[in-house]
């Protein structure tokens, strides 16, 4: 079987009006997923294979001591499965967020680009922001879009983002714009002038923010019934025509690679 191209479009997408797609929504989300579950099991296997060891007629240690520390590595497995199991199920949730996501961005018109899944440089990728969800490229600019799937209630307070009462420890605004400074760095040589202008959007998948869109500081916060309608309502960007979408979609590519 053949596998697919990354710059596999949705099924439609080679008509007309649609959208160019490239990338698979939550792909690195639900590998990390799985990876947070799988990665004590080397460790596990050895120090059983240890604990079992010791109990052989010639031991490293007492039997009962063997006996105590296999019982516990056997309860120690029980309580991490119940937690990495929630963990997984986090990763499970982000990814759906994004495939939500990548749904709603599908109705953009055919002189838009849509990358899901762009990898970052660098730190970044060594911090656990590993990639930008979606970035798209359309007249306007250039959009890095950060995607929460949360239970929420999320509310904007301000500069704040907040789940119930409680700020959020780690600010999807904060992140989108180190992501949407760091791909206005590396756009800049393909558009001399101007440059390319890049925004941060953060987008709700799952419950929607009150406001439904708000804008923190120049960083957009929408849900996402509002994604679509609110990048299609901007201007054109000046000196950011066909030709210059197209240099810019060129050096995201080189990402992939």
């Amino acid at each position: 079987m053949t596998k697919p191209s990354r710059e596999s479009p949705r099924p439609g997408a080679a008509q007309s009006g649609a959208a160019r797609v490239v990338g698979w929504p939550g792909e690195r989300v639900r590998l990390l997923g799985f990876l947070s579950i799988f990665w004590p099991l080397p460790a596990a296997l050895v120090l059983a294979g240890w604990c079992l060891h010791a109990a052989l007629p010639v031991p490293g240690l007492p039997r009962a001591a063997a006996a105590i520390a296999l019982f516990a590595l056997c309860a120690a497995a029980r309580v991490l499965s119940d937690r990495f199991a929630r963990r997984f199920s986090n990763f499970a949730k982000g990814a759906r967020g994004e495939e939500l996501a990548a749904r709603a961005l599908a109705a953009l018109p055919e002189e838009w680009t849509v990358l899901h899944g762009v990898p970052r440089r660098g730190g970044a990728a060594l911090r656990g922001g590993g990639d930008v969800d979606h970035v798209l490229v359309g007249p306007p600019g250039v959009f890095a879009v950060e995607t929460k799937n949360w239970a929420g209630p999320v509310r904007i307070s301000g500069a704040d983002v907040l789940v119930g009462d409680v700020p959020v420890r780690r600010s999807p605004v904060v992140q989108v714009r180190r992501e949407a400074a760091e791909l206005a760095r590396d756009l800049r040589p393909s558009v001399p002038g101007r440059g390319v202008p890049v925004r941060g959007v953060v987008c709700f998948a799952g419950a929607a923010p009150e406001p439904r869109q708000s804008d923190v500081d120049g960083t957009a916060v929408v849900a996402l019934e509002r994604l679509v309608p609110f990048v299609l309502s901007l201007p054109p960007a000046p000196d950011f025509g066909r030709k210059e979408r197209e240099a810019a979609v060129s050096v995201l590519l080189r990402r992939f690679r």
